[in-house]
């Protein structure tokens, strides 16, 4: 065969099989023949893997007289063919196809290394096919670009013909003179600037050497915010508005199945094996039907007269053998039916999707306040809470859980019913990992915090902005959030407030376990009514974490799989948790629940969570994001003017109208002792001579003198 033959020749089936794999005609049974083989080879890419290269290949030998397919040629179309495939194959890990050599090479090379060599091979098959040269490609690309000198000298020609040439116009003299001012303008407001900051230095020092002097507190105003010069420290923060807010498109949750495939035989033989094992212990009952749920299925049933309940939860380990289940749950009874409850595990495990949750009746109740996804009972019924009626929430569950994918949920569906405007979020995360996704939408207060020691300014500011709260629906006579803003005009409505602690042992360990629980405490105690919110997690449910405070102070809980009974116990107060499937799988006790009922949490995945906040951070005005945050928040200086906590970083345990009467009565009587403030305020030793102690920080009286009374720096 000739030279020109064989270009003819193989550049016609180059060119052939490149178009019929392009089109890709399956239905026939060569299509189908090229479709499997071409598949096998090259992977489900195989269309974009070979056509491209042989149409161009084809065209090639045509066009260029010197280049023909030989040995030579094979050679670069199998290193291409393996190279490309390979390359795709390092991407995308589970790319079946023969050319694809990562997994043949991955153990003895690695995969980096791999990819790089592949790589280098997919450049040289492109030199042997086409006799691509990478050097003098380059070489071209760099002899186009103009050289500096070229464009410094073409600069300043341009600027000496602008400026030397052109005589200057009465309007560019103006220009001149104007600019000049400007300079003269900016230098003497520098030299101003510098000798305020001198002065400033200068006074800072001086009152450091003279130490406290006499301050003036104006009657019905709070000193707390103020430095000791009247003057504010630093620049109010004001909140943006958001008042076209678009909240997030439901295409951006995965769809997931919502219907639970069963099997009636395989049921009905689980029933008979639970009659069969309890007839074996002299038990009798009778079977009530099932309910089958995505997780579990809960099989009912009915003990005989005379039957005590306790000889059915005893027997739990005899019939998970039977069921042969991992574990078994007995609900005994279950409230309000007369049956008992065994939930043995689903064989076809579903997902619960967080878009079906949202989009459901039951999220989008008009009766529900703050709504979050919870997931799907055993019945298969959508579970969802409502945050204001908890209204605070306890969840616990040990590693691989789940509980990280529900507290995203919880957050997820709360981003997907309020505006910035609406909801505002503080979001705590020891661990560093799991919520720091959220930084940068305008729903947050602050950036996710990290450090103990600013999660714990945080709480105190809520503490501050709780007591700010009060004072404001005092004054128009309103007993929660929703009556307060019923009443005030749009742009004076305060916004939800929900605290997220991610990780709550790790902020107890830090050092300041008293000070974290007093203030957690406190906000559970009293921070309902003015829309402010906790949802506290953690995944060591001991009682050194979970104190008897805080599980007196938030009604609602839920329990994701845990060790043993113990911690199942210190979360729901009763047993059940440990018995739990893990990756969603919890129990659920809201307030005002008898029993906790099982429930698989919504699964939401870290790409969806990604892209609902990237669309979030989209909506917002650039211009916005260097003023969407607080800062102050977490440095442990409020700026809420009237707040009677405003800058005060002592003991937030003592009441702040306690030290507001005392600061009156050493304002009155010029005396500042520890019996003079327990007679006139009814209080104990102790804690009177606590209150005189905050005075002494906060610069009202002065250090003790003895036996005689403190100095009173206030007129």
């Amino acid at each position: 065969m000739t030279r020109q033959t064989n270009k003819i020749v193989f550049g016609l089936l180059f060119a052939f099989f490149g178009v019929v794999i392009l089109m890709n005609e399956t239905n026939s049974i060569f299509g189908a023949f090229l479709f499997n083989s071409f598949s096998e080879l090259f992977g489900e890419y195989y269309k974009w893997v070979f056509s491209p290269v042989a149409v161009i290949f084809a065209l090639y030998l045509f066009k260029d007289n010197e280049l023909h397919f030989d040995m030579y040629r094979l050679i670069g179309v199998l290193l291409y063919l393996s190279s490309i495939s390979t390359i795709i194959g390092y991407f995308k890990t589970d790319y079946n196809a023969v050319f694809n050599l990562l997994p043949l090479l991955e153990i003895s090379m690695g995969r980096n290394t791999t990819f790089f060599l592949f790589f280098i091979g997919f450049v040289f098959s492109l030199v042997i096919l086409f006799k691509f040269s990478p050097i003098h490609f380059t070489k071209k690309v760099v002899s186009t670009l103009p050289k500096v000198s070229e464009i410094k000298e073409s600069f300043q020609n341009d600027t000496k013909n602008m400026l030397g040439d052109v005589p200057k116009t009465k309007k560019n003299q103006e220009t001149d003179k104007k600019q000049k001012e400007f300079d003269t303008m900016i230098l003497s407001l520098k030299k101003e600037k510098e000798l305020l900051e001198k002065m400033k230095y200068e006074k800072d020092k001086k009152a450091v050497q003279l130490g406290p002097k006499k301050i003036e507190i104006e009657t019905g105003k709070s000193e707390f915010g103020k430095n000791k010069s009247g003057e504010k420290s630093e620049t109010k923060f004001v909140e943006p508005k958001f008042p076209h807010w678009k909240l997030p498109s439901l295409e951006l949750l995965k769809e997931r199945l919502t219907t639970i495939k069963v099997d009636q035989n395989e049921i009905r033989r689980k029933e008979i094996e639970i009659q069969e094992k309890l007839l074996q212990f002299k038990i009798e009952v009778e079977m009530e039907g099932c309910k089958v749920g995505p997780t579990v299925i809960q099989y009912r049933l009915k003990p005989s007269e005379g039957v005590k309940l306790q000889k059915i939860e005893n027997l739990k380990k005899d019939l998970t053998l039977a069921l042969q289940a991992k574990s078994i749950r007995i609900q005994a009874p279950i409230p309000g039916l007369g049956v008992v409850g065994i939930e043995v595990p689903n064989d076809n495990r579903q997902a619960v999707g967080l878009k079906e949750i949202i989009s459901s009746k039951e999220f989008n109740s008009p009766k529900n306040e703050i709504p979050i996804a919870v997931g799907k009972d055993v019945n298969g019924d959508i579970v969802v809470g409502d945050l204001v009626k908890m209204p605070h929430l306890l969840v616990a569950g040990q590693t691989a859980s789940g509980k990280s994918v529900g507290m995203n949920g919880f957050l997820i569906s709360m981003l997907y019913k309020f505006t910035p405007s609406e909801l505002k979020l503080i979001l705590v995360d020891p661990k560093r990992v799991e919520l720091s996704v959220y930084n940068g939408i305008p729903h947050l207060l602050t950036p996710v915090i990290t450090h103990p020691e600013k999660a714990i300014n945080a709480l105190k500011w809520a503490v501050a902005e709780m007591l700010r709260r009060y004072d404001l629906a005092t004054s128009v006579k309103a007993r929660n959030l929703k009556e307060y803003n019923d009443k005030m005009e749009k742009d004076k409505r305060l916004p939800y407030i929900v605290i997220v602690i991610d990780e709550l042992a790790d902020l107890m360990m830090s050092g300041n376990k008293k000070e974290v629980e007093g203030t957690i405490v406190r906000i559970a105690q009293m921070a309902r009514a003015v829309g402010m919110h906790l949802i506290v997690a953690t995944q060591r449910p001991s009682v050194d974490v979970i104190t008897g405070l805080i599980k007196a102070n938030i009604p609602s809980r839920i329990a994701f799989t845990v060790a043993s009974q113990v911690d199942s116990r210190t979360v729901i107060d009763k047993v059940g948790a440990e018995d739990l499937l893990g990756r969603g799988d919890m129990l659920y006790s809201p307030t005002g629940v008898i029993d906790a009922l099982r429930v698989q949490g919504v699964l939401v995945e870290t790409d969806e969570v990604e892209a609902v906040v990237n669309q979030i951070k989209l909506t917002v005005d650039p211009d916005m994001m260097n003023n969407l945050y607080d800062e102050s928040i977490v440095n442990g200086k409020s700026n809420l003017e009237g707040s009677i906590m405003e800058n005060y970083q002592g003991d937030q345990e003592e009441s702040p109208e306690i030290i507001e009467k005392a600061i009156q009565i050493v304002k009155e009587t010029r005396k500042g002792s520890t019996s003079l403030i327990q007679r006139k305020l009814g209080l104990g030793y102790a804690r009177a001579a606590k209150v005189l102690d905050i005075l002494e920080e906060l610069g009202v009286v002065g250090p003790a003198n003895g036996s005689k009374p403190r100095d009173v720096y206030v007129d």
